[in-house]
């Protein structure tokens, strides 16, 4: 927004830029560094929705006269924040850039705010608000060609900045959920020039993460032409070293190009095959179509031949779902071979949202309840001064609340034990030898856990309790794991390898309802503990009589492939020994989730059996 209105002189002339604050200090720390403001204006998101209320309460207090200026995706379509909080004075409802340009040249000239669209304001006592209509303008200069990023370096020299840039704006879906669907903007392209010259500026600064704000990255033609002028700036310069973007959704043979290029150079992270729901109905109440199963089936095996990780998104709390159209949900998604990664959110109510409208919610008996904010890997700080919010989708019409934590617990299982390997084989070898239903074994898992009150599952059904009926956080945090917040799944993930063998141990009992020879059964789960990596590992060795490597990589592949009966030893050595449970947790769970991380795979060879 600055770089767009100060590049224009009558704006340069008339107004100077003070200070652009992005640390959440404490609000009397920012209030003393502003002197007499003319206009301060703050970017709301769920994040600092509170933050920003109660520093714009002290602003206001201190200096009467200054214009606060509300906006972001957490101002609301209507003008609804101006009545419930007298220290606002202006809200920019959708894009910032063209309203705040002519705000300022309103404010400065004297002309009425009604000359101005997008934007809500107070005359007198009353309110006023003025055609939402997204500006034609996009012939936005980048912050990073402007300078207004360099002054945020050398003000904050100790902070490691993460760039996100733009290549283009919109999103031609409408998926009820998102704040996009209410945009009435077309997707508009920034120009090529830009793009790579952001991406020059992030090389040039030596900056290891670059980010893309788009909403459906390999879309156009042009976005291959973008990754190869990246790959190409990574050669020359040695930066970026991760690229991370959001696929367009149907993630057709264009994203595969991409991807197949990104990963080459180590650049990729991982591709979403996204679905959200796989209930047809629910689809149609949030205005989303699903690539076919087969297609995804076809995707899933290219990804996995040509070694790129994948992972799977679901959203719980779609109007419309079920719980007996989740679990099959996730049922068709295991037997049609996404055995990598499949996340499960929690559903967000978003104000600017088409289900952040009254209508709809009184339309699908939405419910939600207002819990501390849902952000996992979160830094946990107890100075914090001010406790932000989500607000979390926990009932529909279709779906009580009972069922929602039901749902909510059976897919962190699931996730923990499958999608985080812990008991991934086992339930492989089930599945294509026994014929084992993967949502019968996992729920059958889920009630043999949970008859342990003191286990991480029996905790995690009373955390889901206290959502709902005390307004818990959806998120955990262990002092041995470090000082951020973890989703449902890693937290289990994290306990239960803690204390991996007395886990294994258990399972023993659970698995010989399934598998009764003892032997064997010991044997399958030694090697799933084999594989699992942990803490203080340099080295491991396993000696067994069935060539488990090729077969668990086989079945991971949705391939079955005979277990052949033969005196086996693999050895490994981890050149990434963790010592610190801390570290473990951030560089295996956190960062190498979506690789694999967690578990060994090229570290694992065979060995002489007479070594």
């Amino acid at each position: 927004m600055a770089s767009y209105a100060w590049q224009f002189p009558d704006i340069a002339g008339a107004f100077d830029l003070a200070g652009i604050f992005v640390l959440r200090e404490n609000t009397d720390d920012v209030l003393s560094q502003i002197d007499d403001p003319f206009l301060v204006g703050f970017s709301c998101y769920m994040w600092n929705m509170e933050y920003n209320k109660a520093l714009a309460e002290k602003i206001k207090k201190r200096f009467p006269s200054c214009v606060v200026l509300f906006g972001g995706p957490q101002i609301p379509a209507d003008a609804s924040p101006l009545e419930k909080y007298p220290f606002a004075d202006v809200l920019i409802h959708g894009e910032g850039e063209v309203p705040f340009l002519r705000l300022l040249r309103a404010l400065q000239r004297g002309s009425p705010l009604s000359e101005v669209n997008c934007l809500s304001y107070r005359v007198g006592n009353e309110i006023v608000s003025t055609p939402q209509i997204t500006a034609k303008e996009y012939d936005f200069p980048s912050p990073f060609q402007s300078g207004f990023y360099d002054r945020l370096l050398r003000e904050h020299p100790d902070i490691e900045f993460v760039p996100v840039i733009e290549t283009n704006r919109g999103c031609p879906n409408r998926c009820a959920y998102c704040s996009w669907a209410t945009s009435d903007a077309r997707v508009r392209l920034f120009p090529l020039e830009r793009v790579y010259a952001d991406m020059e500026w992030v090389a040039a600064h030596k900056m290891e993460f670059l980010g893309v704000a788009d909403a459906n990255f390999g879309m156009f033609p042009r976005d291959e032409e973008i990754v190869d002028y990246l790959i190409d700036l990574h050669a020359r310069t040695g930066y970026p070293k991760k690229f991370q973007v959001s696929y367009a959704k149907d993630s057709g043979e264009r994203v595969f190009r991409i991807t197949e290029k990104l990963n080459r150079v180590g650049l990729c992270k991982a591709v979403t095959l996204s679905f959200q729901t796989m209930s047809e109905e629910a689809q149609a109440n949030i205005g989303r179509s699903n690539i076919s199963l087969e297609y995804y089936r076809t995707l899933l095996r290219k990804y996995n031949e040509a070694g790129i990780p994948t992972y799977t998104e679901l959203i719980l709390g779609m109007p419309g779902e079920t719980k007996q159209s989740l679990y099959d949900g996730i049922e068709e998604l295991l037997e049609k071979g996404q055995h990598k990664s499949l996340l499960v959110h929690l559903c967000e109510w978003l104000p600017l949202s088409e289900m952040g409208k009254k209508e709809y919610l009184e339309k699908y008996g939405i419910g939600y309840t207002r819990i501390p904010l849902n952000q996992p890997h979160a830094q946990i700080s107890a100075t914090d001064e001010v406790q932000e919010f989500s607000r979390v989708i926990t009932s529909t019409c279709s779906m009580p609340a009972a069922d929602w934590k039901q749902c909510a617990l059976f897919s962190a299982c699931v996730s923990c034990f499958h999608h985080l390997g812990l008991l991934q084989l086992p339930a492989l070898y089930l599945y294509f030898e026994r014929g084992v239903r993967y949502v019968d074994f996992y729920s059958a898992l889920l009630d043999f856990l949970l008859e342990d009150p003191g286990g991480v599952f029996s905790e995690l059904r009373r955390r889901f309790d206290d959502i709902i009926e005390r307004h818990a956080a959806a998120v955990f945090s262990d002092s041995r794991f470090g000082d951020v917040a973890w989703s449902f799944e890693e937290y289990a993930f994290l306990r239960t390898v803690y204390d991996k063998n007395a886990f294994y141990a258990a399972m023993d009992a659970f698995l010989a309802r399934y598998i009764p020879d003892e032997a064997f059964r010991s044997e399958l789960l030694r090697y799933q503990s084999f594989v699992i990596r942990t803490v203080g590992v340099p080295s491991d060795r396993f000696e067994g009589s069935c060539d488990w490597k090729p077969y668990y990589a086989s079945l991971l592949k949705n391939e079955r492939r005979t277990l052949q009966k033969r005196k086996i030893v693999y050895e490994i050595e981890d050149p990434n020994v963790y010592t610190d449970w801390a570290d473990y947790a951030r560089e295996v769970v956190w960062y190498g989730r979506r690789g694999g991380k967690y578990v060994y795979s090229s570290e694992i060879r065979e060995a002489d059996v007479h070594a």
